[in-house]
């Protein structure tokens, strides 16, 4: 099995497992239709196409489009047609852990509410509040913490604590003395209370007889008289029997009362003083601890007079927060690709990675073969007048490593210069992007090449264009290749699939949850 044999396998394994992550990114399954349903929102916090939408949990669809109409940003989203959405659904763009990915959370609604057609629109939609918005709004209360420590210390310099302090002892005292003195009172009180009481008991059965009685001679007068009059005639009789029945029952009962009352006030006259004298003891120790926080004394002290200790808090709260914005601005592309170069008949499998922490630049590393390798040994052998040439080449794993920034920036139009490795020798670098998709490379590489056997004496200069599809994550790329070796002067072709930030998010969010 030669060595181009190998590369060509290599590139197949690759391009198999980019297919596979093709169909897993589009979202859609082989045979599976969707349905495709309308949210408007007023923003949606960095919630991007291929996103996922689950309802009630589950995936079941992904963030199809984004765009807006008439100020409002329109998202299209595709859902499994098996899963029924109603009329009352609801939509929430949700934060997706502290990385902010973002996603939608579908509350698919009530089934008596009718079902939501394909492409209808879903009418009640919410977005969560952010990480910052959250560290925002810590700042907030640590704010108004501080307002009321401010609050509280303003309060302890007028005095206005010390005077509620004393306004509460005094009326324990009040009420102190105010028991003593009508503690008699009190007691001849629930006595006119027992006597009415029994003296009702008693006297009331023969009231209820007479309204009888009269109730009787009114009825017998009347004859048959209007009907609202022996209606109200009923009605008496009805009242005077269920003052018969439920009388003596509630006359028993308010005297029992007025027993347990009495003899409770008398039972618990000490406990009830002791108590009070309890209440002026709390209210001394209270202001006692008022004094002591007013002078700054213990921890509680330190917190009302010290203003350091909410300004600490403030910056911590700041600074916690820095390391997340820093996240959620970063990006990552992901590379596989394949080249073949004619005229050194090179060819080359990778994968690489772009991280850009900024606008203004990113840092490229990645792993790669070379059909070629480098040479490591030659040797020559004669026997019988016949040289034979012994060529050793090492066909390990190399690097690239390479820093680059923008230079220059018109309307879509951008200069980045690069430096660092390349196929792990040193690399100069220009790219021309004419769009996000369409680029003009140049790398001049391979410095020390000279040195190796029969190797040319120049480095090696590609140019070259790359060319992503807008659709989906697929490139190619073609151009020059070893320009500067007469000898070695070729062309080379290449592709691949360029996976972005966006299409690593989606990825991440489809795999299963525990």
């Amino acid at each position: 099995m030669n060595t181009a044999f190998k590369v060509g396998l290599f590139v197949l394994f690759i391009s198999v497992i980019a297919g596979y992550l093709i169909i897993t990114f589009s979202g859609k399954e082989f045979g599976v239709k969707t349905k495709e349903y309308v949210l408007y929102f007023n923003a949606v916090e960095g919630l991007s196409p291929g996103a996922d939408v689950q309802v009630k949990g589950v995936k079941a669809g992904r963030v199809e489009k984004i765009e807006f109409e008439d100020n409002k940003v329109k998202v299209t989203i595709g859902i499994k047609s098996d899963i029924p959405i109603y009329q009352d659904a609801k939509a929430y763009v949700r934060t997706l852990g502290l990385m902010g990915d973002k996603y939608i959370y579908i509350d698919p609604g009530n089934p008596s509410s009718g079902m939501l057609s394909d492409k209808g629109v879903i009418k009640r939609t919410q977005v969560y509040a952010t990480t910052e918005e959250a560290f925002a709004s810590a700042q907030d209360v640590a704010k108004k913490v501080g307002e009321l420590v401010d609050n509280l210390n303003e309060a302890l310099g007028k005095g206005n604590l010390k005077e509620m302090i004393e306004n509460i002892k005094i009326l324990a005292k009040h009420t102190d003395q105010l028991v003593m003195e009508n503690r008699e009172s009190l007691k001849r009180s629930i006595d006119n209370i027992t006597a009415i009481t029994e003296t009702l008991k008693n006297e009331l059965p023969d009231l209820v007889q007479k309204i009888d009685r009269v109730a009787e001679n009114l009825e017998a007068i009347t004859g048959e008289n209007r009907e609202d009059i022996r209606q109200l005639i009923k009605n008496l009789k009805e009242t005077s029997i269920a003052l018969r029945e439920k009388t003596p029952e509630v006359l028993d009962e308010i005297s029992e009362a007025a027993k347990i009352i009495k003899g409770t006030v008398g039972e618990n006259r000490e406990d009830i003083k002791t108590a009070i004298d309890n209440l002026k003891d709390a209210s001394e120790k209270l202001d006692n601890i008022l004094v002591k926080i007013d002078e700054g004394k213990g921890t509680l002290g330190k917190l009302v007079n010290d203003d350091s200790l909410y300004d600490n808090a403030n910056t911590g709260i700041k600074e916690f927060s820095k390391p997340f914005s820093v996240i959620n601005k970063t990006k990552l592309d992901i590379i596989l690709y394949g080249e073949k170069h004619t005229g050194n008949e090179d060819a080359k499998a990778g994968i690489a990675g772009r991280l850009a922490p900024g606008e203004k630049s990113y840092i490229y590393v990645g792993l790669l073969t070379n059909s070629n390798g480098s040479v490591s040994r030659q040797e020559d052998i004669t026997t019988n007048n016949t040289t034979t040439r012994i060529v050793k080449r090492d066909y390990g794993i190399l690097f690239d490593v390479q820093y680059a920034h923008r230079i220059l920036k018109l309307w879509e139009k951008s200069l980045w210069v690069r430096g660092g490795l390349k196929d792990s020798t040193g690399d100069v670098g220009l790219d021309l992007y004419f769009a996000d998709n369409l680029v003009v490379k140049a790398d001049l590489y391979n410095f020390d090449r000279k040195y190796g056997f029969n190797e040319p004496d120049n480095p090696q200069l590609d140019v070259g264009v790359v060319y992503k599809m807008k659709s989906n994550p697929f490139f190619v790329s073609f151009g020059g290749s070893d320009l500067l070796n007469s000898d070695l002067i070729g062309v080379y072709v290449g592709a691949g699939f360029m996976f972005r930030d966006d299409d690593i998010k989606y990825l991440i969010g489809s795999v299963p949850k525990p």
